[in-house]
């Protein structure tokens, strides 16, 4: 019997919600005359919290329109928000720890804050999943028994899961919009068209590698003639 992959929650919502207090709560204790660290506190502030407010939007917006659209029903929300993360969140994450750490009180454990800054990596994995699932499943959703059409079944599955095509998906499901990631990336700027093309493809390869983990191959072959 093939042994479903599953991947454990980290708490991704609810520890950013911790750290994202206890600065609220630094920030009241702090001098107002140590304006360095008030300014410090100040940028953690606003990162988390543009974090949080973006995971709302996720849940409350995104993940709703995507079901209804994929007919079906997501079991755990935060794996489309770990599937959304960018590599960026690690520089939050590991800075954050950095200022935590000479202290007593420190919100959070050591391994809590590299589970929170491999968001981003973990997001590439479920984009590996995706990408393997969606080139077999392609393959099976063109399969025509006809030896004389064999020919042009890798270009009509080369067309479907080509960067274009799923970035072209991705604005449809408007997943670019709901990213998980620092407030001004600096790699954002400047970046090239075919960067950004890569970049939605991938969000869309991560969102059915979730697809794949949560209900199954089955169910992602039915997904795929949603997007044919």
């Amino acid at each position: 019997m093939h042994k479903r992959l599953k991947w454990n929650a980290v708490g991704l919502e609810r520890k950013t919600q911790i750290l994202y207090e206890n600065f609220q709560i630094e920030k009241q204790q702090e001098s107002s005359e140590n304006l360095k660290n008030l300014r410090k506190i100040q940028l953690f502030i606003d990162e988390l919290n543009f974090l949080l407010e973006t995971m709302k939007k996720i849940q409350s917006e995104l993940i709703p329109e995507l079901e209804r659209k994929l007919r079906l029903e997501f079991k755990t929300p935060e794996l489309i928000m770990i599937a959304l993360s960018r590599p960026s969140i690690r520089t939050i994450y590991n800075n954050i720890e950095k200022h935590f750490e000479p202290q007593p009180n420190n919100p959070l454990k050591r391994e809590n804050y590299e589970e929170l800054a491999s968001s981003g990596d973990a997001a590439d994995v479920l984009a590996l999943i995706g990408d393997s699932v969606l080139d077999l499943g392609t393959v099976q959703l063109l399969w025509d028994s006809s030896l004389a059409t064999a020919g042009g079944l890798s270009e009509k599955r080369a067309g479907i899961i080509a960067n274009e095509n799923l970035a072209r998906i991705c604005d449809n499901w408007n997943l670019y919009n709901y990213r998980l990631k620092r407030l001004n990336d600096p790699s954002e700027l400047n970046a090239k068209e075919k960067t950004i093309e890569h970049e939605k493809a991938t969000l869309v390869e991560a969102i059915y590698g979730v697809i794949y983990l949560e209900f199954g191959y089955e169910e992602l072959t039915r997904t795929l003639l949603l997007i044919q």
